[in-house]
Parts: C-alpha cells; structure tokens; sequence
C-alpha cells in the first residue's frame, strides 16, 4: 500500500487556500486544537499517512488528542461535540486510518468519563491520572450491544482474594491501536469468586502488563495505518485500583448510550472527511461541472448538517434513546450516501484519474468500510423499527 497510494511525490499532502471553503472549517479546528498535527499532515503523503507503522498516533498523542472532549476539569481540552466533529473530519480528510483509530479512544475516554463523573471519588481520580498521562485507550466494549441491556462483557475477571487483583481473560479482534495503545478499556464481567455471580465493569489494563499480548489480524491495506490486531488477555492481574466495580449499574443505558453517540458523530465525520477529499479531487478537476459536482457535495453536507444537529443536542445535555435513535437514523442514511459518492466521484474523475492517482481508489475503498461499524445493519434497523412502534430502544 505505502508504494502505491499516493506514489507521485507531491499527491496527498493537506492544501490550504487552494482548496476552498470545503474543508476550511473544518481544518480551522483541527489547527486551534492541534496545530502540531496539522503540521504533520500539511509535510506528508496519504500514502505516508496510511501506511502500517507509520506516526500518527504518535503525533496525535503529541498534539494533546488524548484529551480533546474531556472536560477541562478533568484536564482535557474540554471540545464541545460541535467542535470535535469538525477536527474529525479534518483527520479523515488527511489519514482515514488515524480517525478509524482515534475514534476507539474516544469512545472509551467518553464512556469512562460518563462512569467517573456519575460514580466514587477514587473513578474520578483514576480517570483524572489517565488523562494527565495523555494515554492513548484502545477500546475491548462489547460493540453493537446498546440500551437498556447495557454492556455485555465478552471479557471475564475474577477476583483472587490472595492478591486483591483482579484476572483477566479474553479476546479482542479487531482492536485499534494494538500497538500504541497505553491502556485497554475493557467492559468485563467481574465476579468476586470462580462461578460466581458477575457485575459489570470497565477496567482499565495497562497494555504492559503480563499477559497482555498482540497477533496479527488486519491483513488488508485499507486503513492498514489503524493498527487493528487482535489483543489476548491471558490471566492479567489487574490491581482493584484499576477496575471500576459496580459503575455500570446503569439500568436505562445512559452512560453506555453516551460513549456511543460520541463514537457514532465522530465515526461518521471522519468517513465524511475521508470522502471529502475526493470532493476536492472533484473540484479542481477539468473534466468535473457544477452540475456534477454540486448532487455528490449535497450528499455529504447535508449528512454533516444532520450530524452537528445531533452534536449540538449532545452539548446541550440530551441524553438517551431519542438522540440515540436520531443519530442512528442518520448513521443509516450516510452508509448509502457514502457508497454513493464513491461510485459518482470515481466515475466523473474518469478512467485516467482512476489509473494515475491510486488514492483515488484507496479512498473509495475506506469509504465502503462505514458499514462495517458496529452496530450492524440488521441489528440497526431491528431496533429503529421497534422503536417507532414505541418499543423500547435497546440492540439486541
């Protein structure tokens, strides 16, 4: 892949003024709240970017991305949905893989915070101390299964009164930032004795710890740079200190459902800023009109209006089933909509484009991996049609 996409010297690398308003906004935030990563994406290549191995993550961590929509009380930036839309975009714009992988520690850094702040004192600090450390947290949640069921761990841990560790045992594949990840965020099924009783849990596993191993997972190129292998977790011992008992006591859903309506704008805006980047392919292509170009833009802005609607709700306090279920709706509609304007942008670039830009085909494929993003269709549609009927709102 690193050969290919984006092979000719000066393809790939972030654009400023010549690229117009489309990105403006949404690289105006990104500079304010990372400038060293803007930096970074301004001196490389897609390809550069993409590649397996390559710095992102790195850089993203030096730039403070850590801690974007942490409050500013816990040590974070402290973003408003709003404004965290926007900077996604703007990093799928530039490394699809980097937004695919980032937005795993979101989901897990938004989703403790909702534990810590509703939870005991000592959540709070434990969270407070990950946050100054700027770890980067892959996500091991039990994806796709949300509402009033909570979290249904597919990981276990055990309590060794010997110790007063916790053992941990089980599986994630694919996990993002296998390899640069600081901490596991794992929702678990903790029992105080072997065949006893489980609650839920999250625990936070520092990747370092005995046990905790990587394998090969993702073998195809596209969105290669994600890191997304398969972490084992093989009798870890995980001090008390570091799990969150009981937390998850959380009957209707809300702060499960929280950590997911910040997985599910961020997801979505960093698939639109991937296909935003064809856009301006598009745009400064003499083979592309008004006429053609102006239906495709119409599919993915109005998709991002959709989606700061949601946003801005979030911001103001809403929580629960309605803006889950709105924002799985539109989830729904941007899955066709980015298959759309993958097929459109490809054909009115034409043939040549296709067959001199390899990105032009790298990012038409990363765009068909939306669907693939818990939770899944079937289960998607069972659960808006049930809840139209008025149902409760809950993925079985």
């Amino acid at each position: 892949m690193s050969v290919a996409v984006g092979a000719r010297v000066n393809e790939g690398r972030e654009t400023s003024a010549a690229s117009g308003v489309l990105l403006a906004q949404a690289r105006a935030a990104l500079a304010r709240r990372m400038p060293v990563l803007a930096e970074w994406f301004a001196e490389t290549t897609l390809a550069e970017r993409e590649a397996p191995g390559n710095r992102g993550l790195e850089v993203f961590r030096e730039a403070g991305g850590c801690g974007l929509i942490v409050p500013v009380e816990i040590s974070g930036q402290g973003a408003s949905a709003v404004e965290a839309l926007q900077v996604q975009r703007a990093i799928g714009a530039a490394s699809p893989s980097l937004a695919v992988a980032t937005v795993m520690h979101h989901l897990s850094i938004a989703t403790i915070v909702q534990i810590a702040l509703t939870g005991p004192e000592e959540d709070l600090a434990l969270l407070q101390s990950v946050v100054e450390q700027n770890a980067l947290i892959a996500s091991a949640f039990a994806e796709g299964r949300v509402g009033g069921s909570t979290l249904i761990p597919t990981v276990s841990a055990v309590y060794d009164e010997d110790t007063g560790d916790y053992v941990v045992t089980g599986r994630k594949k694919p996990c993002s930032m296998a390899y640069s990840m600081a901490f596991l965020a794992a929702s678990l099924d903790a029992k105080e004795s072997e065949g006893g009783r489980g609650r839920k849990a999250v625990g936070l596993i520092p990747a370092q710890m005995p046990g905790v191993s990587i394998e090969p997972f993702w073998t195809s190129p596209i969105l290669g740079g994600a890191e997304s292998e398969e972490v084992i977790l093989d009798g870890v011992r995980v001090p008390a200190a570091l799990m969150m008992i009981g937390t998850m006591q959380d009957p209707d859903g809300i702060h499960e459902m929280t950590g997911f309506l910040w997985f599910g704008l961020l997801a979505s805006a960093g698939y639109i800023g991937a296909a935003s980047t064809l856009l301006e392919r598009l745009l400064h292509s003499p083979r592309v009109d008004a006429a053609t170009y102006t239906p495709i833009a119409a599919e993915l802005e109005s998709a991002m209006a959709a989606l700061e609607s949601v946003a801005a709700a979030l911001d103001a306090g809403e929580r629960g089933a309605d803006i889950s279920a709105r924002l799985l709706f539109i989830r729904t509609a941007l899955r066709t909509s980015l298959l759309r304007v993958a097929s459109a942008a490809t054909s009115a670039l034409g043939g040549i484009a296709f067959i001199t830009d390899p990105d032009i085909a790298y990012l038409a494929s990363v765009l068909q991996a939306f669907s693939f993003h818990p939770p899944s269709t079937t289960e998607t549609q069972r659960s808006l049609f049930a809840y139209h009927r008025g149902e409760e709102f809950r993925l079985a």
